[in-house]
């Protein structure tokens, strides 16, 4: 239920050990470094921040021909299974198989590879050269002249054209102009035509077909035949077709080694991020400095590292009073897995408190109550634990629903909902369902609609009141006491006193709930002007009336997403019925499959609709009570994986 506690160093690095240094460094992955070009160290001293900028111009011209590489091999790697159709997942590769990756790098087998993807493209560009040729001249095959000779007639100019127009009409149109003409071909309504127009007459010819629809045909370099293009295209398509599937055959076999060019990709992306780092340094000729943040258990760690460097001084440094320190959470392992949440919002500013574990409580009982069935929340489990070794990286979400399967469970439980509230019907071999069911449930959301809302209610209530609890907490510990009371247990009371009026309808609690309504008048504001203490004390009490009844009522969101869940249910069960009362004897089977499938698409469809609203419940309605983020998360300097996993460190 905190955070992590972080201790500041700077690290004084001579050029001879740098490589090396920063290399060991990464592998540990234990130190963020921020941007001490930034600093107040380089505000001081800005003859250290270096006017070169800093690249590993080796690892650059690699790195852009294993983009290559990767792109290339990657559809003749190994299969992921139907997963990695959908989500990149990462493979897994051992640090001592990292290691050998690595030290066997050999860059003639990258340029060879990279020449192939090179050569791959030539040929396939000029293959769709040649297609384009014979698509183009197969129209013009009845063509007997060669085309080339074309352009020697004397006397004569040559116009190949394809037009619109009926061949009768065309002769009508040209019968008083000295023009002959061959017609090629005709194909839906087209005349592909070659015009052999007499000296002087160009112009008469071009108004004669004016008003005709013209494509002029420009055979560019084209010297042959067309019959004998199209068969010399052919050829060099053959020929093309046999040096493609040869290289092809290459690449495919390289395939089998895809693992060992994502690995090279990974690493040479972290060499050039060890070049960048220097960039957020700061620098004399011989030495580097470098600033950032460790964890307090780690410290030892890093000590050891830089003494085993003679080139290498760590100074530990104390932070100051307004410096920003970037976070990272420490839960216990009920609340971690609710850190993705907070992080999809945003990290706790310095000194601000972690709301993750009061995510952990209500954002499970939220989409359990969203979701309501219990049998989808047996199924959300279960899918849940089956992709958890598959997709390590995700890991933190997959706890997060199933926890929340889990309340599924209990909700859909209490409220009667397991495949909806009418499995029996489609399939009455499983009434012993429906006795099952009425024994655990307490209410049913169809029969008592108000009951869940009220619930839903009661819900927003609690998870509120404890926003402006937290509220309160953080404003005592930071010794802002009038503020505290004069708005959040302001609130507090007034609601409170309401409450106790709406139960006793006694008088003394009407008008005691006037009296925290007037401390937020009076006091809510700390403008020094009478006047305007009142108008924002006035305009924070009717506007905290108005936001409070709001947020309160979106919890109802909650309510409306439980009966379209149990709704959706209830759907594909009749459904089931009508197609198997319609097809006897088969019917059973297309109730069965429609059963299946209208289920899935419901688990689907209402576990992203409980994700997003249950979030927006905690971003929207909990968080601006107490909370507003802004943190800089704790990255440290480590080994890029944007297609590899380290599986295990070692020690």
């Amino acid at each position: 239920m905190s955070k992590e506690e972080l201790r500041k160093a700077n690290l004084l690095i001579y050029e001879d050990d740098k490589e090396d240094f920063l290399a060991d460094l990464q592998e540990k992955s234990i130190f963020h470094i921020t941007n001490s070009r930034s600093s107040t160290l380089a505000e001081e001293n800005p003859d250290l921040i270096p006017e070169e900028k800093f690249t590993d111009e080796e690892a650059e011209e690699i790195f852009k021909k294993l983009q290559n590489v990767v792109d290339l091999l990657k559809n003749h790697g190994e299969s992921k299974g139907v997963l990695g159709q959908f989500i990149d997942l990462k493979t897994g590769i051992s640090p001592k198989k990292y290691r050998e990756i690595v030290e066997n790098f050999n860059i003639g087998e990258i340029n060879e590879i990279y020449e192939w993807q090179s050569e791959l493209y030539h040929l396939r560009n000029k293959l769709n050269e040649h297609i384009d040729r014979i698509e183009f001249c197969e129209e013009w095959k009845a063509l007997k002249s060669e085309i080339s000779e074309f352009d020697k007639m004397k006397d004569v100019s040559v116009k190949v054209y394809k037009l619109t127009v009926d061949k009768d009409e065309l002769k009508r149109k040209l019968k008083d102009i000295p023009v002959d003409f061959n017609i090629v071909f005709e194909k839906q309504k087209k005349l592909g035509v070659v015009f052999f127009i007499y000296k002087g007459f160009e112009e008469e010819f071009k108004k004669a077909l004016a008003d005709y629809d013209v494509e002029i045909v420009d055979f560019k370099e084209e010297k042959g035949k067309p019959s004998d293009i199209v068969s010399d295209c052919k050829k060099e398509i053959k020929n093309l077709s046999k040096k493609i599937s040869d290289l092809s055959g290459k690449i495919a076999k390289k395939g089998s080694e895809y693992e060992k060019y994502i690995v090279l990709y990974d690493y040479f992306l972290s060499r050039m991020n060890r070049a960048d780092v220097l960039n957020k340094s700061l620098s004399t000729s011989k030495v580097f400095i470098m600033e950032g943040w460790i964890e307090k258990e780690n410290q030892t760690i890093l000590q050891n590292l830089a003494d085993g460097y003679d080139g290498v001084e760590l100074n530990w440094v104390k932070p100051k009073k307004d410096e920003k320190i970037p976070v990272k959470l420490k839960n216990n392992p009920l609340s971690s897995p609710y850190e993705a949440i907070t992080n999809l919002y945003a990290l706790p500013k310095t000194g601000e408190v972690d709301p993750t574990p009061y995510i952990a409580i209500f954002f499970a009982v939220f989409f359990g109550f969203c979701m309501t069935d219990a049998a989808y929340g047996i199924i959300l489990v279960a899918i849940s634990f089956y992709l958890m070794p598959r997709l390590p990286e995700g890991r933190k979400y997959l706890w997060v629903f199933v926890g929340g399967g889990l309340l599924t469970v209990f909700a859909g439980a209490i409220t009667g909902s397991w495949f909806g509230n009418n499995i029996e019907m489609a399939f009455p071999e499983l009434s012993a369902v429906s006795v099952f069911r009425q024994k655990l449930t307490i209410f049913d959301p169809f029969e008592n609609p108000l009951n869940f809302l009220y619930l839903s209610l009661v819900f927003g209530v609690i998870q509120i009141f404890t926003g402006l609890i937290i509220s309160i907490r953080e404003k005592i510990k930071s010794k802002n006491y009038f503020n505290a009371f004069a708005n959040e247990i302001s609130w507090i009371l007034f609601f409170v006193f309401l409450g106790l009026f709406v139960v006793e309808k006694s008088d003394v609690f009407k008008f005691l709930m006037f009296v925290p309504i007037l401390t937020i008048v009076l006091f809510s504001s700390q403008s020094k002007s009478v006047i305007m203490r009142l108008a924002k004390g006035g305009f924070t009490a009717f506007n905290g009336l108005i936001g409070f009844l709001g947020n309160i009522l979106s919890y109802s969101r909650i309510m409306a997403l439980g009966l379209v869940t149990a709704g959706l249910a209830m759907s594909v069960n009749i459904l089931a019925k009508i197609v198997r009362d319609l097809v006897p004897g088969f019917g059973i089977v297309l109730a069965i499959l429609i059963f299946i499938g209208g289920h899935l698409f419901s688990i689907a469809i209402n576990t992203l609709s409980s994700f997003v609203h249950t979030m927006r419940l905690q971003f929207a309605e909990f968080f601006p009570y107490f909370y507003e983020g802004g943190g800089e998360t704790f990255r440290p300097f480590g080994l890029e994986g944007k297609y590899t996993r380290i599986e295990k460190k070692e020690v």
